[in-house]
């Protein structure tokens, strides 16, 4: 690695659409860095990347993949809820944002974000909104985000 060069120009980087082999490249265990997310088995991880591949752009989910290791790094998802109010519009509705604990500090959660918030843009949101907890709020203000009223929560399980 060149000194001087920051860690993620130095590394390959591919920010894209989730693809079915990165079951293989560590998603599951990225996902579990952020909440509770058991073991999936291949067939389950299939079946559910089809089920929402054939939502098209009305669920997408963003990945950055170190090419150097073969590892999906960082990742986050928008679903795209469409609405009566204001003309038929659409809203982004963010979530499952988490950047590996080793590679945090490069920014990469900024790009999750920004692909995200694009993809909403690019399908006709006329806003994109995420929860998140007191400790991220920073960070999320840092990306553009600002707070508005309070998240609820009602848990069947």
């Amino acid at each position: 690695m060149q000194t001087g060069v920051p860690l993620n120009e130095a590394r390959n980087l591919q920010v894209r659409k989730l693809e079915i082999s990165d079951k293989n490249k560590g998603f599951v265990e990225l996902l579990q860095q952020l909440t509770v997310c058991d073991a999936i088995s291949d067939k389950d991880f299939e079946i559910r990347f089809q089920e929402l591949s054939s939502l098209g752009d009305d669920h997408v989910i963003c990945v950055i993949e170190d090419t150097s290791l073969g590892k999906i790094i960082a990742t986050g998802s928008v679903f795209i809820e469409k609405k009566f109010i204001r003309n038929c519009g659409k809203v982004g509705h963010i979530e499952d944002v988490v950047v590996d604990r080793d590679s945090r500090g490069m920014q990469l959660g900024k790009k999750v974000l920004s692909f995200l918030a694009d993809h909403a843009r690019s399908v006709g949101c006329y806003k994109a909104i995420l929860d998140c907890i007191n400790e991220n709020k920073a960070f999320y203000e840092k990306c553009g985000f600002k707070q508005k009223e309070i998240q609820m929560v009602k848990y069947f399980i």
